[in-house]
């Protein structure tokens, strides 16, 4: 049977005698993750805010299950004279983990995602994607029920991406609830199991767009160790890299395999494995 966690009902937020979200009903089963699309402006960051009880609606009903555990990440994360360390294990304490817990997913997680250099580094002076990496690493620190992500890859490089959606996937298999605002289709492939799309304050169910639903390939290529990957591939998922074997591995769908391949092997990879991702 489905577990409803959260659900609106006709729910509206005004701003400044501006009607940002009108009349907003859905439901949220537990395990689901569902993405928000839509123009900058159109509502997706104020949505997840309204879940997340940092705002509160102007109209209509929001209901959450009580005993959730909600993790917000921010595209925009407030940049502040504590270090990233700092951050992290005050964050990791109102979550009630012990020391020992807090430092092995601190190291673990900061090397996952390259900024293990950066952790006494005052927040003020770090960039947006280390900030964003940085929110991302609190959210992970302990496993919520509910994982908000507002644009969690505008900031990100091809490897940071390719650690995120692992993870990500990796907590959506064990139950946890996923809201994502983004506009990337090869995210919304891989991670959601609904997309909604937000326009003129109205939140509808997407079409069934080309992008979302066509093919995604696994494309395994051998290349010299410090073989350079070319520019112009951002929207694919570099999965893996083992400089010492020179392979590198990427996840793109079956439209932008075309376009990947020839620039590939202009820059002298040779592919070597080719097959469909069924995850």
């Amino acid at each position: 049977m489905p577990d409803t966690i959260i659900a609106l009902n006709t729910v509206s937020k005004i701003y400044d005698k501006k009607t940002v979200l009108k009349d907003v009903t859905f439901s949220v089963q537990r395990g689901q993750s569902i993405a928000f699309t839509g123009h900058n402006g159109s509502g997706k960051s104020t949505l997840l805010k309204l879940i997340a009880r940092l705002v509160t609606p102007s109209g209509g009903t929001l209901i959450s299950k009580s005993g959730l555990l909600f993790h917000y990440i921010p595209e925009h994360f407030p940049k502040s004279s504590l270090t990233a360390r700092q951050y992290l294990r005050h964050m990791g304490s109102i979550d009630g983990l012990n020391k020992d817990i807090l430092k092995e997913q601190e190291d673990k997680l900061s090397e996952d995602f390259f900024i293990h250099g950066m952790l006494d580094v005052p927040m003020k002076h770090l960039s947006k994607g280390t900030l964003q990496k940085v929110g991302v690493i609190q959210a992970l620190l302990k496993k919520p029920d509910v994982l908000l992500l507002d644009e969690p890859l505008s900031g990100q490089d091809i490897e940071s991406q390719a650690v995120f959606i692992r993870k990500v996937k990796e907590l959506h298999s064990e139950g946890v609830t996923l809201l994502m605002s983004c506009h990337e289709p090869h995210l919304t492939t891989r991670i959601s199991d609904l997309v909604f799309e937000i326009e003129g304050g109205i939140v509808r169910t997407a079409d069934k767009e080309p992008s979302i639903l066509q093919k995604n390939y696994i494309l395994l290529f051998d290349g010299a160790p410090q073989a350079q990957v070319p520019p112009g591939i951002s929207p694919y998922t570099v999965m893996d890299r083992t400089d010492q074997k020179g392979r590198l591995k990427i996840s793109a769908s079956e439209q932008e395999s075309d376009r990947l391949l020839p620039l590939m092997l202009e820059k002298g990879w040779k592919l070597r494995e080719m097959y469909e991702d069924h995850i």
